[in-house]
């Protein structure tokens, strides 16, 4: 009798599904019922533009299009 080969990186992953998880990086948004982990992004009227995501900084509309990803490679030093 033939084995079937486990190809792990075609696996689906295991484990709990998100509920609000990040559009770019999958990280979980969801913090309780009333409060996310999403940051918001004020215009220079102090007017809510938009959300960023507090792990990957990427920002989004209000309909969770992407308006601003962080380059990888962004100069910034190690503190």
């Amino acid at each position: 009798m033939e084995k079937k080969q486990k190809l792990l990186h075609m696996q689906k992953k295991k484990g709990k599904k998100s509920k609000d998880p990040c559009p770019v990086c999958d990280k979980e948004l969801f913090f309780n019922e009333d409060y996310s982990k999403r940051a918001g992004l004020l215009d220079d009227n102090e007017e809510c533009v938009g959300w960023m995501c507090p792990y990957c900084n990427t920002e989004f509309d209000f309909e969770n299009r992407v308006t601003y990803i962080m380059p990888m490679e962004n100069g910034r030093g190690i503190a």
